[in-house]
């Protein structure tokens, strides 16, 4: 070669290089981390990984059956501590038969760096190599990830070559990281890998031929599961669910890198197998046939109720210096990694709902002294305002525990840990835990799941966070789920709540276009779309804030917990502050309102109709204190003019208010608290007689999907008119009797009154 040719081979030789150390397809070793954090932040977080007082460990216990307890097992059959990757973490692993279950923790610089720990599970595969899923706690962010790794040991079982993912990253052609682990003890100049992304091609359906995987779902002892729904990771719908033998079959119109197909059925934890392209699908191609083979291991879940289970508070922690003490209990609550939806919760009714003032007070001065006269010892309201206090008793006697010792977790009213253990309702004509609702709570000393809450249920059977448990219930897609503490009937009779069957009567519980269950407005699917401005009664407009993140908008998915930077479809996420009632947007939008005027003489004729358009039950729903109020006032000049014949009635006049209109609602016949106390007789029908003193309902006045209502007055010397809608939560008299005060316009700590249309 010349020296010319020389001179101008050299740069291309260099560019060449630049490519091949760039090009993520060339098996080169390039760290992703980044440069070395500061030593005091490296020495904080080693600091927060020691100060961890009990580790989440996962020992390795079996069932007892005859005891319902777990036991420490013998001595495994392996048992080796390895060093894992650049930053060394520890990694203990142990084998017993076909399974591998190791415990790993240590510190890295990624993203906001900190220390971690983590846990995970496998089985042996045909080719001999070991499949596991592992769950991590971060302890210096307070949030979580998850994943799964395969395992190749060598000869010797002194070293590791590891194949590794996080499912909370997005899949495609780069998913998988390689890493290395060995043995200890490791001399300090041996040096480890652990992050080599490695990259395949997205293999793409060819025409209209998908690609097929042909799989089955079977039990611990490999009989076929029946009935389990089946999806990918995140795929946005329940795919498939496999026949009577447990088979299933999937049509994919691509493969990526990584294949995440889960399974879930009621009785068992979710179960999930990962399909690697070089392995599973590495016989798929135009040529070479287009079906895979996958199995999918569920594990039956213990059926027995544990009633000494202790609930996870809901709460999300901040750290507040390096002093802090780390707690798993405090790590594992549900807010810490569900950030989002955790502060979505806190603000909703479901939080307060045993310790709103209006609803403590009410039970303390009127539900409860006028029962216990009565000589009625039941506890009807404890079930379904503080329901993991109410779980934890025998009975429901007003003379024992009630939602007045709630203390803790049990003040945080219908909270994550509560919800998400209920496995079935079975009498929603009784209340809560007093009939209706069915809890299987985990075996508290069952050391075989890590962490305290062991077990939830939920509505994805795609969920395979070892910590959590999952459990595939339908139940959480349907509004029988509610109907545990939205629908219950006193012995007498009348409805305390009767939203679930208000339901059932309508369009909206019948088969067709129509149909949607209680989630589908009160637990709304997110949406990508900005929120749309919302014209209310007083002709502003409101913009709800958005539950959709920027980021997440432009991924087009909801965030998977805190730590995750893969995101969910939009529809499998569902909001968790349950809109209704409390929202003036959503009650101006549920009641269409129209107003006509005519003369007759001096008077103007007024004629209101209105009509329930968005609701799909009557309104206003649940117990029966609360009402619509249509208030209709003419005006002559400077002064106001009522329709005499359409007064509204004392009991629902403000101190020192004239006002005439119509109260729309269930109006009770019965006593006031004073009289119930005395035992005096008789009684009458009354705005300010609530559900619990009623001896009979005297008139049910609520607007019903698709049946309007047209109320008419008369306004005599009126020049012109005003009519406002109001949402009243409660009597003002019956705040009165209760020691309230509705001049201040307030029930508790919501507003008393809510204007939802206006006319002027």
């Amino acid at each position: 070669m010349n020296k010319a040719a020389l001179i101008s081979f050299i740069p291309l030789l260099a560019a060449l290089v630049v490519v091949f150390w760039l090009d993520p397809r060339t098996p080169q070793y390039r760290s992703s981390y980044d440069p070395a954090a500061a030593d005091s932040s490296i020495a904080n977080w080693f600091s927060h990984l020691n100060e961890w007082p009990r580790a989440p460990r996962y020992d390795f216990f079996d069932f007892d059956a005859a005891t319902g307890r777990t036991r420490p097992v013998g001595k495994p059959e392996f048992a080796q501590k390895y060093a894992f990757g650049k930053y060394r973490y520890a990694l203990d692993v142990q084998i017993r038969e076909d399974r591998l279950y190791y415990v790993s923790w240590g510190v890295d610089e990624q993203q906001r760096g900190g220390a971690w720990t983590a846990v995970g599970e496998g089985t042996r595969q045909p080719d001999g190599r070991w499949f596991t899923v592992w769950s991590c706690l971060d302890l210096t962010e307070l949030g979580s990830n998850g994943g799964g790794a395969w395992l190749e040991f060598s000869p010797d079982m002194r070293r590791i070559f590891v194949r590794y993912y996080h499912d909370t990253l997005p899949f495609g052609s780069a998913a998988i990281e390689e890493g290395e682990a060995e043995a200890l003890p490791l001399p300090p100049e041996r040096k480890l890998e652990g992050r080599i992304f490695t990259y395949e091609e997205t293999l793409p359906q060819l025409g209209d031929k998908p690609f097929v995987l042909v799989g089955r779902v079977v039990d611990q002892h490999g009989q076929g599961v029946a009935a389990a729904a089946v999806k990918r990771r995140a795929a946005g719908r329940i795919e498939t669910h496999s026949d009577a033998r447990g088979f299933f079959r999937l049509e994919l119109e691509k493969i990526e890198q990584l294949t995440l197909v889960c399974a879930g059925k009621l009785g068992y934890a979710n179960g999930a197998i990962t399909l690697d392209q070089q392995t599973a699908f590495a016989a798929v191609g135009a040529q070479n046939g287009q079906t895979a083979l996958a199995t999918i291991v569920l594990h039956k879940s213990d059926d027995v109720d544990h009633r000494n289970y202790e609930y996870t508070p809901p709460q999300r922690l901040e750290r507040s210096g390096a002093t802090e003490r780390y707690a798993a209990d405090k790590h594992l609550y549900c807010g810490n990694c569900h950030r989002g939806t955790y502060d979505e919760w806190k603000t909703s009714r479901h939080a307060t709902m045993a310790k709103n003032p209006l609803t403590s007070r009410a039970f303390s001065h009127d539900a409860m002294p006028v029962a216990l006269v009565r000589g009625d010892t039941t506890d009807n309201c404890t079930p379904c305002h503080s329901p993991s206090l109410a779980s934890t008793l025998h009975s429901f006697n007003l003379n024992g525990m009630t939602l007045l010792d709630a203390t803790g977790v049990h003040l945080e009213g219908n909270h994550c840990d509560f919800c998400h253990k209920i496995e079935a309702v079975t009498d929603p004509f009784k209340p809560g835990l007093a009939g209706s609702v069915r809890l299987l709570r985990p075996n508290p000393a069952d050391e075989r799941v890590p962490g305290k809450v062991k077990r939830v249920f939920g509505p994805l059977p795609d969920v395979t966070y070892l910590f959590m448990g999952a459990s595939y219930n339908p139940l959480f897609q349907t509004g029988a789920l509610c109907a545990g503490c939205h629908e219950h009937k006193l012995e007498n009779g009348i409805a305390g709540q009767g939203t679930y069957s208000e339901w059932k009567q309508t369009k909206y519980a019948q088969p067709g276009a129509d149909y949607k269950e209680c989630q589908a407005c009160h637990m709304p699917v997110y949406s990508p779309q900005a929120p749309k401005p919302i014209r209310m009664p007083d002709g502003s407009l409101f913009t709800p804030p958005s539950a959709v993140t920027n980021d997440e908008r432009k991924n087009n998915g909801r965030e998977i917990a805190i730590s995750g930077t893969r995101y969910r479809p939009f529809h499998e996420g569902h909001r968790h502050d349950f809109p209704g009632s409390d929202s003036a947007s959503m009650m101006s939008q549920a009641i269409a309102m129209r107003v006509e005027t005519r003369r007759d003489g001096d008077s103007l004729l007024v004629d209101v109709t209105l009509e329930n358009t968005g609701a799909g039950h009557a309104l206003p729903s649940g117990h029966g204190l609360k009402r619509l109020v249509l208030v209709v006032t003419g005006r002559q000049r400077a002064a106001e003019v009522f329709d005499g014949a359409r007064m509204l009635p004392p009991e629902e006049s403000l101190e020192g208010e004239v006002r005439s209109g119509v109260v729309i609602g269930r109006r009770f016949f019965g006593q006031s608290a004073a009289e119930a106390a005395s035992s005096a007789r008789g009684g009458a029908a009354n705005w300010a007689v609530p559900y619990w003193r009623a001896q009979h309902l005297e008139s049910d006045t609520r607007l019903w999907p698709g049946k309007p209502q047209t109320y008419n007055f008369r306004l005599t010397g009126a020049e012109n008119a005003q009519v406002k809608l109001i949402y009243r939560r409660a009597s003002p008299t019956w705040l009165r009797e209760l020691g309230l005060s509705p001049k201040e316009g307030t029930a508790g700590a919501a507003p008393l009154d809510t204007i939802v249309a206006q006319w002027r």
